[in-house]
């Protein structure tokens, strides 16, 4: 009797094992592929809409194959006036969720209209008053003092990326999660300890509490605090209805 109980009990840990391996042959947890075509789209202007940033883009999943329709563009982030990084985002019919980012050249801005040449008649008009300005110059010699440009305070800089992507957080649909940071730009010694978690300020949903959307914070990108140099994280969540939040992005400064 004893045997044949302990035949069955191996007989059920087997089966039960294969359940679970079958399982977790089935379950999908990676997201889909997102390929760029940079031959279709090389070249940025600010009045582009949405389906023209996603010319040349596409998402293939293992599973389930061609998810390009799921791609959608999440933000437009203008590195200098010459460079725009586009970030796009696709998921699969699991929820699994990919961003990726896409480096374009942004269009040069129309120059301003050239001074139209002097005549004769307006350069004598511009010496005459030049000579009767010479006079107050010499006087208000303390006023005329040379401009020099000076580099943004870090707190200002701090205070132009938090209404950036406060504004960028508030656009989103209704039914989108919210992702908020204490902090859009900090400045760390090297060497120091870096805990991307605790720079999160708040979480909000239509539907999801804030508890269970705190354990599926996702963060992009590290920061290496034993080098010296800037970096960037972006934060996002994703809730249980597959909606995504915008993109929080910190600036950490390694000094």
């Amino acid at each position: 009797m004893a045997k044949k109980l302990i035949v069955i009990m191996i007989f059920l840990c087997a089966v039960f094992t294969c359940v679970i391996v079958y399982t977790r042959q089935q379950t999908d947890g990676e997201g889909p592929e997102i390929v760029a075509d940079d031959s279709d789209l090389t070249l940025y202007r600010d009045d582009m809409t949405e389906p023209e940033l996603l010319e040349g883009m596409s998402a293939i999943d293992e599973k389930d194959g061609d998810v390009s329709d799921t791609l959608t563009v999440e933000s437009v982030y203008n590195v200098d006036d010459s460079t725009v990084v586009v970030s796009y985002a696709a998921k699969d019919n699991d929820n699994n969720v990919t961003k990726f980012k896409r480096t374009l050249k942004a269009e040069p801005k129309d120059e301003e209209d050239e001074p139209e040449e002097e005549t004769e008649e307006t350069s004598s008009d511009s010496a005459e008053s030049s000579e009767d300005s010479a006079g107050d110059e010499k006087d208000d010699n303390s006023e005329n003092v040379s401009m020099t440009p000076t580099q943004t305070p870090p707190e200002d800089e701090a205070e132009v990326l938090k209404e950036e992507q406060e504004a960028e957080a508030a656009a989103m649909p209704s039914q989108n999660p919210r992702i908020y940071l204490t902090d859009y730009l900090v400045t760390l010694s090297v060497g120091a300890s870096w805990n991307p978690l605790d720079y999160v300020s708040e979480i909000t949903d239509d539907a999801d509490d804030t508890f269970a959307l705190w354990r599926k914070i996702q963060v992009a990108d590290e920061v290496n605090t034993s080098a010296a140099g800037t970096y960037e994280c972006t934060y996002y969540v994703i809730d249980s209805q597959g909606n995504i939040s915008n993109n929080a992005t910190i600036r950490v400064v390694v000094e």
